[in-house]
């Protein structure tokens, strides 16, 4: 039995499952006379749940229909039985446990944590920041129209357990009164995460090409700052649908001037509408500022960094509005900036193309207790490795899903690319010593990186990863990318009163930020590839800004300013944290991971 499937068959999920049924009876009476009847051997009938799904024989019942009336016509309901909707349930809630951060952030139905305001809140702010041209649309009898197929295989290809991919198999496919491959239960607790899960693939397309939409299940809008840019998105949007067999409505499909008010959810929102004040939003943000120009010099006046370049005029940063200064190493630091971040809590971080990470400048923590503990488990060599395990297992799941997130991905790169990564992703968990875990983590990055070369254009010559020098655009992209997240995950550490230098996969070198590389692996693709991807999908990057010389290849001041751009506004996306189940920008999470109890402290 797989690791999922015995948190889906545990009593006491079965237990909370039966709770959320009696919980959704206002909002479904008609089940009111079997919920009855199920109660009245409740002990039972429980256990039979837990027993059948334990040993995967577990197999859903034919569904009933039911016909229910609302705004704009009718809506077609197939409806589960007692017990199925208990066990339903049940799946529905460690399956959302175990893929939700894995979706992409801008979606807000069926998920924790968020709904609509939610998603009000997104189109309003992506309206205020400019972006005046709305579109609005929705997916025609949404769950009606879903590949069973295409949702088999999206959910497969995000968990890890075959026996439970068996049972919510049967669960897509069980019998109707149709004999139709198309179309999924809308009436079924598993089939929201499972549509969520299989237009994720949509979401993750559109955003890819510049399409930033906000999705509520079949609701979407799309802000632009011109007309012009609306009506390629909706063409983008209409042509991922498409691809997936499904259409827009066409009476509900327009582009909207906010100015005028955009319908969304049940409201109209426009430019300045009035918005809640948050306490978060009274404080101005922390920003990292990054300092790409060789020359340039970092100085302080009172309590402002001061940048000063060769013609370009001094550029000013208040020490409360910033949060690291990442500084190329031909930058000159003065003590008055080193002083004046260290006082102010201020991290300086010194980067070069070919070292990448050669100095981190840290601020005064009182951390001996919380160093002796990390030191302490580090001893342990079960700790070591258990830990190590888990850092490879993560990276390796981030990477299946980037390759195989998207139909055109999943076309692109072979599946035998996904399932050799599985395969290696299985034997690290068995691994027993560091030395062969570190050859599998080795394995599966050739094997990833191959299968990246896979949606990089030609014109990029990227076939392999190439560090030092990288020997080719798409490297030099990656390999200052990665310095940047190392920065991020070396400063997270350092917030944690814990030593960056010694970690659980890689060793310590020569002063490398061991454990800062460690706790960055999950998130290379997390944030540093998805972000190349998309500057090359939307063409904000060209080979044309790269120069390749014996030394390497090297990026012009507006590729790299582009890079940055990119990172951070990744960095600054909310997704949804798995164990804190709430929303949370990936740079936050960074930190919370860096805060977790398998580094030796709570």
């Amino acid at each position: 039995m797989g690791r999922l499937l015995a948190a889906v068959a545990a009593e006491q999920n079965v237990l909370e499952a039966w709770q959320r049924t009696l919980d959704r009876l206002p909002a479904e009476p008609i089940l009111i006379p079997e919920v009855e009847n199920f109660r009245a051997d409740l002990l039972r009938n429980l256990t039979e749940i837990s027993t059948a799904l334990r040993s995967a024989e577990w197999t859903p019942k034919s569904l009933r229909t039911k016909t229910i009336a609302k705004a704009d016509g009718t809506r077609t309901l197939r409806i589960p039985s007692v017990a199925d909707r208990v066990a339903e349930r049940a799946i529905a809630t460690v399956l959302t446990r175990s893929v939700d951060h894995r979706l992409q952030p801008d979606s807000y139905a069926f998920r924790p944590g968020v709904g609509v305001e939610d998603a009000r809140r997104a189109l309003q702010a992506r309206i205020d920041a400019g972006n005046r041209w709305v579109v609005r649309t929705d997916i025609a009898d949404c769950f009606d129209s879903l590949s069973r197929r295409g949702c088999t295989r999206a959910v497969a290809e995000m968990i890890d357990d075959p026996d439970l991919m068996t049972i919510i198999t049967r669960c897509i496919d069980r019998s109707d009164s149709s004999c139709s491959p198309i179309g999924i239960a809308q009436g079924s607790p598993l089939s929201p995460v499972i549509s969520n899960i299989y237009l994720d693939g949509l979401d993750q397309e559109l955003w890819t090409n510049g399409a930033d939409i906000v999705r509520y299940a079949d609701d979407i809008a799309c802000a632009a700052e011109t007309p012009e840019r609306a009506q390629e998105n909706l063409d983008w949007i209409r042509s991922a649908a498409d691809r997936r067999s499904l259409t827009l409505n066409p009476t509900k499909t327009a582009i909207y001037d906010a100015l005028e008010g955009v319908p969304f959810l049940g409201a109209t929102i426009r430019t300045g509408t009035p918005k809640p004040k948050t306490p978060s939003a009274a404080a101005a943000p922390r920003i990292t500022v990054h300092i790409t120009e060789r020359g340039s010099a970092l100085r302080a006046r009172g309590t402002k960094f001061v940048i000063t370049a060769a013609r370009h005029p001094p550029v000013v940063h208040p020490a409360s509005r910033t949060r690291m200064i990442v500084c190329n190493d031909r930058t000159m630091l003065t003590t008055g900036a080193l002083t004046l971040a260290a006082r102010t809590g201020v991290n300086i971080a010194v980067v070069d193309r070919y070292s990448g990470l050669t100095a981190f400048l840290d601020t005064p923590h009182d951390r001996p207790t919380t160093r002796r503990a990390q030191y302490n488990y580090l001893d342990d060599t079960e700790n070591r490795l258990d830990t190590a395990r888990l850092i490879v297992d993560a990276k390796i799941a981030n990477s299946v899903t980037l390759l195989r997130r998207t139909p055109t991905r999943r076309e692109r790169v072979p599946l035998a690319t996904a399932t050799r990564l599985n395969h290696l992703r299985a034997k690290a968990r068995d691994a027993t010593s560091s030395t062969m875990l570190l050859g599998l983590e080795g394995s599966a990055a050739r094997l990833y990186f191959h299968g990246l070369s896979a949606l990089i254009p030609e014109e990029y010559s990227f076939t392999s990863r190439r560090r030092r020098p990288p020997t080719d655009p798409v490297n030099a992209m990656l390999s200052y990318g990665y310095t940047v997240l190392l920065s991020e995950a070396t400063r997270a550490l350092e917030l944690a009163l814990l030593d960056p230098t010694i970690g659980f996969l890689h060793t310590p070198h020569r002063g490398r930020p061991s454990l800062a590389l460690d706790l960055m692996e999950e998130f290379r693709t997390l944030i540093v590839d998805t972000a190349v991807l998309r500057l090359i999908a939307i063409r904000a990057v060209s080979p044309s800004g790269f120069a390749t010389t014996p030394g390497g290849c090297r990026m012009d001041t507006p590729t790299k300013h582009a890079l940055i751009s990119e990172i951070e506004r990744r960095l600054s996306t909310p997704v949804r944290h798995p164990r804190h189940q709430r929303s949370m920008p990936y740079r936050e999470c960074l930190g919370e991971r860096a805060l977790t109890p398998r580094v030796g402290h709570a």
